[in-house]
């Protein structure tokens, strides 16, 4: 799949999700709006009951009477302060209960023109009371037309969303999933893009590193077969050195790519000695000096470390620094100024690799020990390698319970640094290796 179609997919999906959404909240905010009438209608069909009972008994006993309540006795009061509280508080109450209305809630008998309330349930109400938009006329009972029994939901713009809150938690609980989903597909359709790439480039790699030897093999093999070159012991002698070294670097890469199933599998032995790094670090730079000169290039120590013994593996502690120290060569263009430095922490010593080459942009910085990664040049085969030296030098870093970290800035160079603890070796074996 192109980068194109992959792009027209990601995008009319994204547009699909969306579509989704908006249906989704389309339908919640419907679904709140009919929670809303139905509940206005409920109060309002409530408030409605309410008003034709207390009209059938308002011309009841003095017992069962609307208008009757402990002062009766009083015949001067007005109809409004007559009321029986216990009888319109039973009636209201009993008329939400039947609709399924809970409390909390306030209800009275107010008069919104003159802003009066002649009563209420709950007098710390009254200015919500005559604000309500729930209320029905009492002008068959009073001859004041204004006159109206209401009711106050204190809870009513929350009432709506707990009504359908599971039903909201599962659909954004889908949503969320199916967001999931859907990014989860695309960073893993982008990761095994980007790991088809590498190991595309990992065999571009191996092809050219190994077509090289196996050219020059060939030729060779092929002189050899001349009997004008065998009956020349000097001139045999050559083509079979170039033989012999030929198949010692193809054996070497070979083994380079077996490090990848060992070190996967953590199949690698530690066998650690008491090991000097500072004389460790003095054999690398010699070796690499001399190969440094054609390039008039030159590698510089500052071993600053007073202890320089520690307990590690020795074959592997040279693997580390030598995969480093190449790595500044390969990457470090005409003449390669490659600086290493030691220094002592109170558990171990750490060991720094400089160079002023083409450096590591912050993006690839995160990348480079990764398994079969190798940072862009512009060209895959102007510098060699399989990506596997920073992943092996990783690894074996953290198998000796340190660290690497890496500060680089494009076209400045790059400086490694790691750490390796003491492992606590002997007292007499220290070395401040200057």
């Amino acid at each position: 799949m192109n980068k194109r179609t992959f792009l027209l997919i990601v995008i009319l999906t994204g547009i699909a999700l969306g579509g989704i959404i908006f249906i989704q909240f389309f339908w919640i905010r419907n679904a709140i709006e009919l929670q809303e009438e139905q509940f206005d209608k409920c109060v309002l069909l409530s408030l409605k009951s309410s008003v034709n009972e207390m009209y059938e008994c308002k011309n009841d006993t003095c017992e069962g009477s609307l208008f009757c309540n402990e002062e009766c006795g009083k015949m001067m009061m007005h109809p409004q302060q007559m009321i029986n509280k216990h009888f319109i508080d039973s009636l209201v109450r009993a008329e939400f209960r039947s609709m399924g209305l809970k409390e909390p809630y306030v209800f009275g008998i107010f008069n919104p023109e003159s802003h009066k309330v002649s009563w209420i349930s709950d007098q710390s109400f009254e200015h919500e009371l005559l604000a309500t938009d729930h209320a029905v006329s009492l002008s068959c009972i009073y001859r004041s037309s204004a006159t109206q029994l209401g009711a106050f939901f204190p809870d009513e713009n929350s009432r709506a969303w707990i009504n359908i809150l599971w039903w909201l938690v599962l659909c954004f609980l889908l949503i969320a999933i199916l967001v999931f989903g859907l990014s989860y597909t695309i960073y893993s359709f982008l990761k095994q893009k980007k790991l088809s790439e590498i190991k595309s480039d990992f065999v571009n790699n191996m092809t050219h590193e190994f077509k090289t030897p196996i050219a020059t093999i060939s030729l060779a093999s092929e002189m050899l077969l001349k009997p004008s070159i065998l009956a020349a012991q000097d001139k045999a002698r050559k083509y079979a050195g170039i033989i012999f070294d030929e198949n010692q670097r193809l054996r070497n890469q070979v083994e380079h790519i077996l490090q990848i199933a060992v070190l996967d599998r953590e199949e690698f032995k530690m066998r650690r000695s008491e090991t000097d790094v500072h004389e460790l670090i003095e054999q690398l730079a010699e070796q690499y000096n001399l190969l440094l000169k054609e390039r008039e290039g030159r590698i510089t120590l500052d071993l600053d470390a007073t202890y320089s013994v520690i307990l590690a593996d020795p074959m592997h502690l040279r693997n580390i620094l030598s995969n480093l120290v190449d790595n500044a060569c390969k990457y470090s263009p005409g003449q390669p100024e490659i600086k290493i430095n030691t220094d002592n922490l109170s558990s171990g010593i750490v060991i720094s690799v400089e160079d002023k080459g083409i450096g590591i942009s912050h993006e690839n910085q995160k990348q480079v020990f990764k398994k079969l990664y190798r940072v862009p040049t512009g060209n895959v085969h102007d510098v060699k390698g399989f990506g596997l030296g920073l992943f092996y030098v990783k690894t074996m870093v953290e198998a000796h319970q340190g660290w690497i970290k890496l500060k680089s800035e494009l076209n400045k160079g790059s400086r490694f640094e790691v750490f390796l603890p003491f492992g606590n070796p002997r007292k007499n074996i220290g070395n401040n290796g200057n």
